[in-house]
């Protein structure tokens, strides 16, 4: 297997491409050909379950060319043309897709930028495009086998993520549903949904074309700093005391909780939240014999999971022991609301204890746009982009995707030291993403969950009930935008 993608493209680049205005972009002739790589069928920990057709063949749905051209699209921003190429001429043609959706977009100023720009380079994130609103087509082979035919009419969404491993890699994944097996697999222990993957590739855009990009969405950053490796980040960051006043408006009224439980006091069964980390689980990626932790036992010694490894494969045999025993000391969970002009529901959540040596900070929290029982995720950084954007972004209401939030109420989520503020890598720390959610219908309780590095398992929660005044604003807030 080759250490490394090959990469060969043709480029017709205009010299003041990314230097004109967005509209003169556009027009610009731009022209990649790129070799990607799939991971082939041996390959255990693929993100989700596979389809039967997924590898079946060595050349059909097997995706090892991409192309990337200017699009003839007349929406708004950069909009390129994205076509995948499998050995047989199959085509899944993305066009116009929005690639400031696929580029981390930095908020930070000055030293906190090392800690962002850590946090959102080396996060996996990226867009989706239905098929049943028509957001990609497919260009079918002459001479393709009706069982392969068939397969490809069962693909209904694309996935092109920028991933997490190094700067310029990024995915492509195929989705398909299958329903032949579904009276079965309901009465399973391992049904999950009829989502299977039908394909799936990695490939490297050129790291000139991805600079440019950068370059073009942080104009006032400095590119110098996209070169520093993740360590380098990580070692300069942690110098760095994060200035909470630079991300949010004044904080106003802490509220008056009443914390029903905290998951490791009352030694709660963890149980899944959803399905990506069913899957993961399942894969043994928490390499332990006895699997059927608690929120007590889980954080009694070094937790040892499995890290992303070259092309961002899993590979079961590099075992990484995760310090997250300190969670123990995590006892007390302060909420409180944000001077801000358009809304007195937006708050800040900090988890803490009195003996605790981190802070896990999240803040911009819109408590009213949250559904009961529906998990509100948060990743570690400023604004942080994830997998499931959509390329066509909905019109706003009271519910934003990432690419839309004013600059006074972008989320942020930090692991600080709770003595000096200063910034402390949470993934070293073993968590990586941060749940809210209401408990039932009446939102007056919600649920807290910290997940562990890759999302792979809960390792913290706690419940806490909400004062009747804020809730009361809550419900009024609601009615606003959802009737």
């Amino acid at each position: 297997m080759k250490k490394a993608l090959s990469i060969c493209f043709l480029l017709f680049v205009q010299s003041y491409f990314f230097a004109q205005s967005i509209n003169d972009t556009d027009a610009t002739n731009v022209l990649y050909e790129i070799e990607a790589f799939a991971p082939g069928k041996s390959y255990s920990y693929d993100i989700g379950e596979k389809d039967l057709f997924y590898h079946k063949s060595d050349s059909i749905l097997v995706f090892t060319k991409v192309k990337i051209e200017s699009s003839e699209s007349k929406k708004t921003g950069l909009r390129l043309k994205f076509t995948f190429i499998d050995k047989v001429g199959n085509e899944i043609v993305c066009d116009a897709t929005d690639v400031k959706k696929l580029i981390p977009k930095l908020e930070c100023k000055g030293e906190m930028l090392y800690a962002e720009i850590l946090s959102e380079e080396f996060n996996r994130f990226g867009v989706q495009f239905r098929g049943w609103r028509n957001e990609y087509s497919i260009k079918k082979a002459q001479d393709l086998p009706l069982e392969y035919d068939e397969a490809l009419d069962r693909a209904y969404r694309v996935q092109l993520v920028n991933n997490c491993l190094e700067p310029t890699k990024w995915e492509f994944v195929l989705d398909s549903e299958d329903y032949t097996d579904f009276k079965k697999r309901k009465k399973s222990d391992n049904y999950l949904n009829q989502r299977r993957i039908l394909a799936h590739s990695w490939f490297n855009v050129p790291m000139e074309f991805y600079m440019k990009l950068l370059k073009y969405y942080n104009p006032q950053v400095d590119n110098e700093l996209f070169n520093l490796s993740y360590d380098e980040l990580s070692k300069k960051a942690e110098e760095v005391k994060i200035d909470f006043n630079l991300l949010r408006g004044p904080l106003d009224k802490e509220l008056d909780l009443e914390i029903i439980e905290i998951g490791h006091q009352s030694k709660r069964k963890i149980s899944i939240l959803d399905p990506e980390e069913y899957y993961k689980k399942q894969f043994g990626l928490v390499l332990s014999e006895d699997k059927n932790y608690d929120y007590a036992s889980i954080l009694d010694e070094e937790l040892p999971l499995t890290r992303f490894q070259d092309r961002g494969f899993y590979k079961a045999e590099n075992q990484s022991p995760f310090y997250v025993q300190w969670l123990k000391q995590v006892d007390d969970v302060k909420i409180t609301t944000i001077e801000m002009k358009d809304s007195e529901v937006i708050v800040e959540i900090r988890l803490t204890g009195e003996h605790s040596p981190y802070e896990i900070v999240v803040g911009n929290v819109d408590l009213s746009i949250m559904n009961e029982q529906i998990l509100c995720g948060f990743l570690f950084g400023v604004n942080t982009f994830t997998t499931n954007m959509r390329n066509n972004s909905r019109p706003s209401t009271i519910n934003y995707d990432p690419t839309q939030y004013e600059n006074h109420r972008k989320p942020y989520l930090y692991l600080v030291d709770k003595k000096t503020g200063q910034w402390v890598n949470n993934q070293f720390k073993g968590v990586e993403k941060f749940y809210v959610s209401f408990d039932d219908i009446t939102y007056e309780k919600i649920n807290i969950h910290v997940l562990s590095y890759e999302r792979i398992i809960p390792v913290w929660m706690a419940q806490v009930k909400l004062p009747n005044d804020f809730v009361e604003k809550l419900r009024v807030r609601r009615r606003l935008f959802n009737y």
